[in-house]
């Protein structure tokens, strides 16, 4: 691809020597008002984008090695388009970016046109090693908070980090901008000089959620180190009513970007009121009452992706998966807007009975709920990785679920019964369901477990968390069902956005969050990316099914079990999980002969298309007592280069039984075969195997 555009206006930042190469090829003069104008509101306005420049450029400038740290950023003004950046940095693995800040609504999104590495590199080669241009890697959290009922987070977080490459000055951290730092200090206790982005507060558009931190000295590859935050904030915990509390899931204390990719230590020490409960990522190691506070420690079991909690006043429900305890900490008492909702039904201003709507009601169903996705999930990919699940409800305002390593947040409006939910309007969607809780349940797998190491790869935790969601479904209700959901899901991926573009158009799963922009519709990434990845997944199952097994899932349980064994508590990309599947690819997968399943991810990960099929056969008893059947299968819609898995059925009666794959390389194939045994009619595609539309 190329762009080519005239600009009209333009500043520059950058980190390098690059003013003194221009210096020698230009003429100086006094820039006059509008050249001052000019710089002065596209300060303002990089001010006003929060972290999407400031904090590289103050890494570059105070670096020691400017040539390994470069940055480089170009406003360029162009007619039609306003204002589009370039950049290039060298810290990141995919250095050249290209796109417009673009107002959607009250904030500005960033449109990416183009984002690539550098010097001819693949995406693939330049994420293969996602901590490879990281300064350091942190190693280990000690943090002790207090948390109170007025909703106000406090905490000195002690990090252990490593250094890995020389010469950086200055460390950047995501720490959410309402908590407010009052000192870092390094190992000896000095204190150091910081940055961090303005006080979001209720502004809509962030300035930034970062700290910049200044060293006194370069970074030196060597013994790991220490920094020491002390913040307090209202804003990371917010209060919805009497025991009801929202915690932020991340932001909570320094993290670096891309934290999915990487693991620490965690030792977490929290301050409550007596009266309230509070649960966090890791093994509770201690608990104690002094005063008015009850105190409790957790440590993790192993190095972990990220770390929560959850606070509030709660009922809490025992239930078990084996050896793995599963325990539901449900709010006592109803949010400030359910309380509302319960209130005007007491009232007698709304038809029906809706009695309490705590999340306390349906705990015991919902530790039970939980504790059969651990089972199913143990037994298709493996060990639950921890001890313990705990699962907490979300404040009603907050209509989504969010999962910490053994530990989940569910929207309280799941913990609801059905009749409940109906009698206040709530419609059975996807927050509500039991596919819904076993999405955020298989999260412990995919996303924790085993992470992704690039935006490129996380469809192999959205995407496989949306196919575990629909195999609980099957277990729960049955094979139907489950069927049903991948017909939505096609509904859904052939569903138009605003721009009448099909989901499925949008682009491929591989490009991940780049999705996302001014013209898709608000939700197109968790459209494409979850139900598109999920039915890859759906596709690789049945692709591998042994319909003569007593289990016929016998070869994907291996191959999924085998992929969460390899990289257990590790990042994996596209590629690696590519290769868990080449390694336990049949025979009927291998259209190719080179045993790669190149073919079938260069279609339905890194490519688009959904193709359309026409299967006719007509079958003819023999004397013997056979079926003689001759076939055609042409296909439309996509390239002619393109190449499928195709299942045929046999239909005896009311039994369906898969013959086995007709290989698609061209447009048109034809099978011609005698067949065991009397056959009333034959079809393909009954168990929805491929993403694609067969007509008549």
């Amino acid at each position: 691809d190329k762009i080519d555009y005239s600009f009209s206006e333009a500043t520059f930042s950058f980190t390098d020597g690059l003013l003194d190469e221009v210096a020698k090829q230009v003429k100086w003069q006094p820039s006059g008002a509008a050249s001052d104008d000019l710089y002065a509101s596209r300060q303002k306005a990089r001010e006003d984008l929060g972290e999407s420049a400031m904090p590289r450029l103050l890494q570059g400038i105070l670096a020691a090695d400017r040539a390994r740290t470069t940055f480089f950023l170009a406003d360029l003004k162009i007619a039609g388009r306003d204002w589009v950046e370039f950049s290039e940095d060298a810290l990141d693995p995919e250095e050249i970016r290209i796109g417009r800040w673009v107002d959607v609504g009250a904030i500005k999104h960033f449109d990416v046109w183009m984002e690539f590495p550098a010097n001819g590199r693949t995406s693939a080669e330049a994420w293969k090693e996602p901590q490879a241009k990281d300064d350091f890697l942190i190693r280990a959290y000690t943090i002790n908070a207090t948390v109170s009922s007025g909703a106000e987070l406090m905490a000195t977080t002690k990090l252990t980090y490593e250094p890995k490459l020389a010469g950086q000055s200055v460390l950047i951290f995501g720490l959410d901008s309402n908590l407010r730092l009052d000192s870092i200090k390094d190992a000896q206790g000095n204190k150091l000089s910081f940055y961090q982005a303005k006080e979001t507060k209720d502004r809509y558009q962030s300035y930034g959620d970062y700290v910049a931190v200044i060293l006194p000295q370069p970074l030196a590859p060597g013994a790991t180190q220490t920094l020491e935050f002390h913040y307090a904030g209202k804003r990371a915990i917010r209060k919805a009513g009497s025991g009801n509390y929202f915690c932020e899931s991340s932001g909570w204390y320094p993290e670096r970007p891309n934290s999915f990719a990487a693991r620490a230590d965690f030792d977490l020490t929290f301050h409550s009121p007596k009266n309230s409960i509070l649960v966090a990522t890791g093994e509770k190691t201690n608990e104690a009452v002094e005063g008015n506070q009850r105190i409790t420690t957790w440590k993790s079991e192993m190095p972990l992706a990220v770390a929560g909690f959850a606070y509030g006043e709660y009922k809490v429900v025992n239930d078990k998966a084996g050896d793995v305890a599963v325990d539901v900490y449900a709010n006592r008492e109803p949010d400030d807007v359910m309380q509302a909702v319960q209130r005007y039904f007491e009232s007698g201003q709304a038809m029906g009975v809706v009695g309490s709507l705590s999340p306390s009601g349906v705990a015991k169903e919902m530790g039970a709920e939980m504790a059969n996705t651990v089972r199913l999930f143990s037994s298709y990919f493996g060990p639950y990785p921890y001890k313990h699940l705990s699962v907490t409800s979300l404040p009603i305002s907050y209509s989504y679920g969010q999962g910490w390593p053994g530990l989940i947040y569910l929207w309280s409006a799941s913990f609801l019964d059905a009749t409940q939910r109906h009698e206040i309007g709530l419609k059975d969607g996807f927050e509500l369901t039991d596919f819904f809780r076993a999405h955020e349940s298989s999260h412990q797998w995919w996303g924790h477990r085993v992470g992704w190491k690039s935006y490129h790869d996380q469809w192999l935790s959205e995407g496989f968390a949306e196919f575990s969601g629909n195999l609980y479904v099957q277990y729960r209700e049955n094979m139907k069902e489950y069927l049903n959901r991948w017909k939505k899901e096609k509904e859904l991926l052939r569903s138009k956005d605003p721009y009448s573009h099909a989901i499925e158009s949008l682009g491929p799963i591989w490009m991940g969050q780049r999705i996302r922009s001014s013209v898709t519709m608000p939700g197109a990434y968790q459209d494409l990316i979850y139900s598109k990845g999920g039915y890859v997944l759906h596709m690789l199952r049945m692709q591998l099914w042994d319909g003569r097994s007593a289990d016929p899932d016998h070869n994907f349980k291996a191959m999924m079990q085998d992929y969460c064994k390899t990289f257990d508590n590790k990042a994996a990309s596209t590629e690696d999980f590519k290769a868990i599947v080449e390694k336990h690819m049949l025979q009927s997968m291998d259209i190719d002969g080179n045993h790669k399943m190149d073919w079938f991810f260069n279609e339905y990960v890194y490519g688009m298309g959904e193709p359309e099929y026409h299967f006719h056969a007509t079958l003819e008893p023999t004397p013997d007592g056979k079926t003689h059947m001759k076939a055609e299968l042409t296909r439309a819609g996509v390239p002619d280069t393109w190449k499928d898995v195709v299942p045929v059925y046999a239909h005896m009666g009311d039994k369906t039984v898969k013959m086995g794959n007709l290989r698609s390389s061209h447009p048109t194939e034809v099978m011609e075969t005698t067949i065991v045994g009397k056959i009333d009619r034959i079809s393909i595609n009954d168990y929805e195997d491929l993403l694609a539309e067969v007509k008549p």
